[in-house]
């Protein structure tokens, strides 16, 4: 009993605690074209900055896929005035982080530092950022981390789950392109590709930069001027993303010799910072907890059912379990998404789900770089970063009748993946 009472308590502190940091203003202003969002923070010494490269694989061909996420890994390496061993060996001085982050919408470079060590992170971020030194050792290393990173994901039935389903639910659409690329297309750049489409890249209409923590705004406006001052302006066009729409039910199903059968179903889901967004992943997570119910519990058919939204800006949702049984475990699955059409949640269910999901947010944005990565994704998602303050007013104002509507709108038409080796399969159990 007193496990659970402090296991309560250490929560309500984190909800305070990061509930006074969200508090604080956020404000954003324009140095040289490029625009910054700024959030004080005082909390505690750290500060997290974050440049960010708009439009993500939309961007890309398919035969580009994985430069982008391959450049920016180069980039962070090494730089015209701090040399690989140089660079790595200040930034474990300090104790600073230097990272990089792709993914379909957008990527970034990111810096994580204490106040004391501010000064000299910074210019090794500003200088990663404007003269990276893109070395052939470093090419070589990084294409070779990144082709043998892909091959992985391969063997890993899970990840390659995720990489098909993506294939066959965003078929002819721009998220078609893989962000880590794949062996032949990684293969296949050069070094003077990578320096070259970098270089188109550094355009500050392009590009976006998020800084939290304790210095002033002043502080960052000075070295904002003085590190980025001088990039190009350029006429970066934000790509537009087509809604997905599937006028029937597909699966596919790859041959694997595996102990269980991995499935994946996958639908279209409202984009993300919409009304309707919050309403699907109130009920993608009220389902979730229903399939665990009825698939593991009540009937042991699966240790890992499970249902979710994602974030994207051209959005999906999905189902998920693996299991020796498919065909019967996917009927007590799509039973559940009738019910939750159908049937309306219990007011108590619902407000039971809403305060997990308050929790949630506070607890997911105790850091100051996951504040920032906030603020970045409602802004450049086009909602811009002041929504991002009316996130639990949306949760909150979610009710019953407002997820049987988008549950039933979107819901449909699911597009299956199945790797594994079933002894017995019948696709009529699938059409949804």
């Amino acid at each position: 009993m007193l496990q659970k009472i402090n296991k309560i308590l250490f929560c309500c502190i984190i909800v305070l605690s990061v509930q006074s940091g969200f508090a604080q203003q956020t404000e954003s202003f324009t140095v040289n074209g490029l625009k910054v969002i700024f959030k004080q923070n005082t909390s505690t010494d750290i500060i997290a900055a974050q440049m960010y490269f708009k439009g993500g694989v939309a961007l890309l061909e398919p035969e580009k896929a994985g430069l982008e996420s391959l450049t920016l890994q180069i980039a962070i390496d090494a730089s015209k005035n701090y040399p690989k061993d140089v660079l790595s060996s200040k930034l474990a001085s300090m104790n600073s982080q230097l990272s990089t982050s792709s993914g379909l919408d957008y990527s970034s470079i990111n810096l994580l530092c204490v106040k004391q060590y501010f000064d000299d992170s910074w210019k090794i971020f500003s200088d990663v950022i404007v003269n990276p030194s893109f070395t052939n050792e470093d090419f070589q290393l990084e294409k070779g981390q990144q082709i043998n990173g892909v091959k992985q994901g391969q063997d890993n039935p899970d990840s390659y789950l995720n990489h098909l389903v993506a294939d066959a639910f965003y078929n002819n659409h721009p998220y078609r392109v893989e962000v880590y690329g794949n062996e032949a297309t990684l293969n296949s750049f050069s070094q003077e590709q990578i320096q070259e489409y970098y270089k188109n890249r550094l355009r500050v209409s392009g590009m976006l930069l998020v800084v939290v923590g304790n210095i002033s705004k002043a502080e960052i406006e000075n070295r904002v001027k003085e590190s980025f001052g001088n990039i190009q302006t350029g006429n970066f066009i934000q790509p537009q993303l087509p809604p997905v729409e599937h006028s029937e039910t597909t699966l596919k199903l790859v041959d694997r010799e595996l102990p269980t059968v991995y499935i994946e179903g996958v639908f279209p889901a409202p984009a993300f910072a919409t009304t309707d967004y919050y309403t699907m992943a109130v009920a993608t997570s009220i389902l979730h907890d229903r399939l665990f119910e009825e698939v593991r519990t009540k009937r042991s058919l699966s240790y890992a059912p499970a249902a979710w939204t994602n974030g994207s800006f051209s959005n999906s949702g999905a189902i998920y379990v693996t299991t020796v049984y498919p065909d019967s475990t996917i009927n007590v699955m799509l039973n559940e998404l009738n019910k939750i059409k159908e049937d309306p949640i219990s007011v108590q269910e619902l407000a039971n789900k809403v305060n997990t999901f308050v929790t949630r947010y506070y607890m997911r944005n105790e850091t100051f770089s996951q504040q920032a990565s906030l603020l970045a994704r409602y802004e450049l998602s086009g909602a811009g970063y002041k929504e991002a303050d009316n996130y639990l007013d949306f949760v909150k104002k979610v009710s019953p009748e407002d997820i049987q509507k988008v549950c039933k709108g979107y819901i449909k038409n699911l597009q299956y993946v199945l790797i594994g080796n079933p002894s017995s399969l019948e696709i009529k159990n699938f059409i949804y």
